[in-house]
């Protein structure tokens, strides 16, 4: 009896901690919020120079809470490593800033070129798993923003981008192949690479280029691999992985060639197709039972059920919508709807129900077939067929007591409701979101359910209610009421689900947390200010609560070497290397400024946001085209401006490219110099088509901006320095 005591109460000081964990995460998770909300308001009570001491401050703070932390909380070194990570998360923010502050490019690629470098070393001396995470999403986003800028489009071949998708494609097969040989400990990346390297393959498949080899490799490619996870390295999830990339291909394909094809006899030739496609499963899975008798595998069951879900999908879906695109064709009549929607009940969904000894595959297919159908009839149908439809899938849902069967029902139910009482005149959105939002929080407490249905049922009751938040009431009390009602109501599921221990559940609801925070970014009913001074409120309320959490909790944990304790040294090294970056920034921006050549140039802005760094003015100027030039993308130019009328600078038709220039040039006294890199069409960006302004007056600005005033160093590098509609 005492063991068991102790033990009970051994779990809940456990419970006790990884709440207070929990909570000091959350409270340095919004306080980051609230650094990054701010920032990007861009507040125009500071000056620069205020702006600049803010950030470095922010960006020193952390750091020494970290090390004041590893000192003298030693029984908490998750909570000093928390903060080091926050430090180099603040210093991408710091960074961000000082680009808005001398209006470098928004969200330009050496942002996170520069942000990347300090946190990839905190990664190699750490080996914090954190920091590797970090890392590669900042590489990967750089490489993103050099190829896709927001404030200029470059024009590029289709050659080069299926070039690029190959790069990035091997690149993280690198990196997966390094993870699994364990060569680079980290289990995150082992996932994050073999994702990001399916997803570029994928997309490099549709990239229209040397005919058909784009899809020839892909499919080449995700066969050696579908192989390789099913007999010489086992994996089931990245076997299925695979296979739902070749599954997403097949259908993705399948509506390219419709677009194209459209006729009787492409989907004559479609509906065979789907029928050979289950054939072709049904066999398989026979032999894979055949070869695995043998063996007492769960793995093999678990893959025989995944690939018949995959199966299912792409040959119903293929199947569903050329059985309508030819009923349609064929008929040409509004009452063919009347048709498929007893085709559905009757031709597919009782077979399946009524003949309990059909294959696996086959039932499922007809299934899904016939829930495809139902939806897609019974929301067009006038009358309350829908409500025939949502009963048949209540008797399904009782009758199929497999998972799969009940996913596809719960979510077949739950779109032919929500789009069918939104379509009631009698019935507002609000009140719609609300009965899902019930209902499905409703399933998600019902224990008797298998953990995946609860998961599901959790997914749709919280996309529900962050569904009901993205509306906009004209009341500020009731809009301030669900936004507050979603971020409480989460947060107390976090810390149920985490005493629990429902680590899927706990992952779900998190996710939606942060996503919550960022959707609220864009929220234009709340200036980013005032959301800044709410998360840190909040931040500071999490703080204390967790420290009154802790206070409570007997902690026996032992004592765990924080990271900042590890390597002192090499960890200062890099944070003076953060401040020598950011200070370089300041230096070269500010001689500009100081010494540069005053030059007004002619624009035409836009209003857009920034990701990190908020509101900026999109600016094109006169210069921006080349007359008559036709210079390939990526090239870098000097560019020569000089004074025209009412001592604005032009165009002068001079440009010089690896040292050699377009045309015999003679300089003039009032020529200035400018470099800039082409993007195509003869377009030139000089680094100065970005001017960031306080939340909300980019309107005005757009509407008054004429001219712009920019300094041009001695080097030819500009900076942008004000705008003026005269």
């Amino acid at each position: 009896m005492e063991i068991h005591e102790s033990k009970s109460e051994g779990m809940v000081v456990q419970m006790e901690q990884r709440g207070v964990q929990t909570g000091y995460f959350l409270a340095i998770s919004l306080l980051l919020s609230a650094l990054f909300y701010f920032f990007a308001s861009n507040w125009p009570m500071l000056d620069r120079w205020e702006k600049i001491g803010v950030s470095v401050t922010v960006l020193v703070l952390f750091y020494l809470s970290s090390y004041v932390t590893s000192v003298l909380l030693k029984r908490h070194a998750f909570l000093s490593n928390w903060l080091l990570v926050a430090g180099g998360l603040a210093f991408g923010l710091c960074v961000a800033l000082l680009g808005q502050i001398y209006n470098s490019h928004a969200d330009s690629y050496m942002l996170f070129v520069v942000w990347l470098i300090p946190n990839l070393l905190f990664a190699i001396f750490t080996r914090y798993q954190p920091f590797y995470v970090i890392s590669y999403v900042l590489a990967h986003l750089a490489l993103i923003f050099f190829l896709e800028p927001t404030v200029v489009h470059v024009s590029r071949e289709s050659e080069w981008w299926y070039m690029i998708f190959w790069l990035v494609a091997l690149g993280n097969m690198v990196l997966f192949w390094l993870t699994s040989m364990r060569k680079l400990p980290s289990q995150p990346i082992y996932y994050l690479s073999f994702l990001v390297f399916s997803v570029s393959l994928f997309i490099s498949s549709f990239v229209e280029v040397y005919d058909a080899l784009p899809e020839i490799l892909y499919l080449l490619v995700g066969a050696v691999l579908f192989v390789t996870f099913l007999k010489w390295l086992p994996n089931r999830g990245l076997l299925i992985a695979t296979a739902s990339m070749l599954s997403l291909f097949l259908l993705a394909k399948f509506f390219w060639y419709m677009l194209e094809y459209y006729s009787e006899g492409f989907f004559l030739v479609a509906l065979l197709a789907a029928a050979g496609l289950v054939w072709g499963a049904v066999v398989g899975i026979n032999w894979l039972r055949k070869e695995s008798a043998h063996q007492k595998s769960k793995w093999v069951q678990f893959f025989q059920e995944a690939f018949t879900v995959l199966v299912t999908t792409i040959a119903a879906f293929i199947g569903a919508i050329s059985l309508t695109g030819l009923l349609v064709l064929v008929f040409d009549d509004e009452s063919v709807l009347y048709f498929i929607f007893f085709l559905s009940l009757l031709g597919f969904l009782a077979p399946a129900l009524l003949l309990p000894k059909m294959n696996a595959t086959v039932r499922y297919t007809l299934l899904t077939i016939g829930y495809l159908l139902g939806i897609g009839s019974s929301l067009f149908l006038e009358g309350y067929y829908w409500v025939v439809f949502l009963a048949v899938l209540l008797y399904v849902w009782k009758a199929a007591a497999g998972i799969p069967a009940r996913l596809l029902t719960q979510l077949a139910f739950l779109l032919v409701l929500y789009f069918k009482l939104t379509n009631n005149m009698f019935m507002q959105d609000t009140t719609v979101l609300l009965i899902l939002f019930v209902f499905q929080m409703g399933m998600y407490y019902v224990r008797s359910l298998p953990t995946v249905l609860r998961n599901s049922s959790l997914v749709y009751g919280l996309l529900s209610l962050l569904a009901l938040t993205e509306l906009h009431f004209e009341s500020f009390a009731v809009n301030l009421l669900i936004q507050a009602g979603f971020f409480v109501f989460t947060t107390y599921l976090l810390y149920q689900t985490l005493h629990r221990k429902s680590k899927s559940a706990f992952g779900i609801v998190l996710a939606f947390w942060f996503a919550f925070l960022l959707m609220k970014y864009y929220d234009l009913l709340w200036s980013l200010l005032h959301k800044s001074l709410s998360l840190l409120l909040l931040s500071i309320v999490f703080f204390f609560v967790s420290y009154w959490l802790e206070r409570r909790v007997q902690s026996d944990t032992p004592i765990v070497s924080p990271v900042f304790a590890k390597r002192p040294l090499i960890l200062l090294m890099i944070m003076l290397l953060q401040l020598v970056l950011a200070g370089y920034q300041v230096y070269s921006s500010e001689t500009i400024l100081s010494q540069g050549t005053s030059v007004k140039l002619k624009l035409a802005p836009v209003d857009p946001r920034s990701l990190l760094q908020g509101d900026y003015v999109r600016l094109n100027y006169d210069i921006s085209t080349l007359a008559d030039e036709e210079l390939p993308s990526g090239e870098k130019v000097r560019v020569v401006l000089r004074k025209q009328e009412q001592n604005v600078y032009g165009y002068s038709g001079y440009y010089e490219k690896a040292g050699v220039w377009n045309k015999p040039y003679t300089a003039d006294p009032s020529d200035v110099v400018i470099n800039g890199k082409t993007v195509g069409w003869g377009q030139v960006e000089y680094g100065i088509e970005s001017y960031f302004v306080p939340e909300g007056t980019g309107l005005e600005v757009q509407e008054n901006a004429k001219f712009a005033t920019i300094r041009v160093g001695a080097k030819g590098d500009a900076l942008l320095e004000s705008l003026s509609s005269e």
